[in-house]
């Protein structure tokens, strides 16, 4: 795990780098699935505009991390959404910060006592990662991928 980790709020001048994660369009796909690959800064503009506490992992002045809620329930529940770490910082902890940031963010400042998140089935790590955190599967939804088949997206969820 990376030390020296911080999070702050995104600003525009993080877009650009943020675009760079997805290293593909399967990727993507798990990140935002509505987004067409390549990702741009004009689809992260739109996602960031219509979504709450957009937030960065930092290392140094490095984004090498993004999450944010796609729902906000005060005092119920927010919903963690658009997860994703920069490729040369994966399996180093990152995303489970991200995670914990972002409940962090829910519990001080819209007083949740659940957490909900969505991963599609074959997103093995996402699921691993999830699992891990204590979240635990509570309703299975038919999604059509970007190449016209059938997938899972798992909502999961856990109290905090």
């Amino acid at each position: 795990m990376i030390k020296e980790l911080k999070h702050r709020p995104v600003e525009k001048r993080d877009f650009e780098q943020i675009c760079q994660f997805p290293q593909n369009a399967e990727e993507l796909f798990f990140m935002f699935p509505k987004a067409e690959y390549p990702f741009t800064i004009n689809q992260l503009e739109i996602a960031v505009e219509n979504r709450f506490e957009s937030t960065v992992a930092l290392q140094g002045e490095e984004v090498i991390g993004f999450a944010n809620f796609y729902e906000v329930k005060e005092s119920h529940h927010c919903s963690i959404g658009n997860v994703i770490v920069n490729p040369k910082f994966r399996n180093q902890g990152i995303g489970e910060s991200l995670i914990k940031t972002m409940e962090s963010i829910g519990i001080e400042k819209y007083k949740v006592s659940e957490m909900h998140l969505s991963c599609f089935n074959t997103n093995t790590n996402g699921i691993l990662l999830y699992s891990k955190l204590g979240y635990k599967p509570y309703a299975v939804e038919k999604w059509i991928d970007k190449e016209n088949r059938p997938i899972a997206l798992i909502e999961l969820k856990r109290k905090v």
